[in-house]
């Protein structure tokens, strides 16, 4: 599978769930029994500055959980309900653009904040083939701590591998990455090769453009 970089831009919070709200909920999951409701129990537990991708099956099934969980409580729509059909409605997969829900919470105490990401650009130059991940590979060596962000275009190793979104400073590391991987005082410099050279020279203004416009970059593997 081809690495790819991605630029990606966050909406604006659409949903928001207090603390009171959030508890609220689970305690209906309590009556209710949470293990019908695998997904919306993890929402609800998330807490992390970290984001939590709704994406997959998640995004497929997390919709239904919500109507279900909304049918079983056999109330009039109030505003918990009204969010619950927000909820839903961003959460399903968008036929017209690669999309992410995005949840956070930083602690237990804080609101439950939901927004989203959107594909904004997918430049043809934008990407390592097959043969070219091979070379980096070889490029950053077996052990490639000192390659945080650009590992991740690598070969996978197993299916199917996390996304790595990086925000504006994790952009600027990888940057940092692919310019020591190119420069003459990596010891491995000679295992880079013009193939790869010629790619990496590639994603570089990609990378850039997202610095410049305080966009995401989502490494992903088609």
């Amino acid at each position: 599978m081809p690495a790819w970089v991605k630029l990606m831009k966050e909406s604006p919070t659409l949903v928001m769930l207090d603390a009171e709200e959030v508890e609220r909920l689970e305690a209906i999951l309590g009556r209710l029994g949470s293990i019908r409701f695998p997904r919306v129990q993890r929402l609800l537990s998330h807490v992390g500055e970290d984001f939590m991708f709704l994406d997959g099956p998640d995004c497929s099934h997390l919709p239904g959980e919500i109507a279900k969980l909304d049918y079983d409580r056999g109330k009039v729509r109030d505003p918990l309900g009204k969010k619950l059909d927000e909820m839903r409605r961003i959460a399903w997969p968008s036929p017209y653009s690669l999309r992410f829900v995005v949840v956070r919470r930083v602690q237990r105490s804080r609101p439950l904040s939901l927004s989203i990401f959107e594909m904004v650009l997918d430049g043809p130059d934008g990407g390592l083939n097959d043969d070219a991940q091979e070379d980096l590979a070889g490029a950053i060596g077996f052990f490639a701590r000192g390659f945080r962000y650009l590992s991740e275009m690598k070969p996978a190793t197993g299916y199917p591998e996390p996304d790595v979104v990086l925000d504006v400073e994790k952009t600027k590391q990888l940057v940092r990455e692919i310019e020591f991987l190119l420069s003459e005082s990596n010891e491995n410099r000679s295992k880079v090769t013009p193939g790869l050279v010629r790619r990496l020279h590639g994603i570089l203004p990609v990378l850039h453009h997202a610095i410049n416009e305080g966009l995401y970059v989502w490494l992903s593997r088609e």
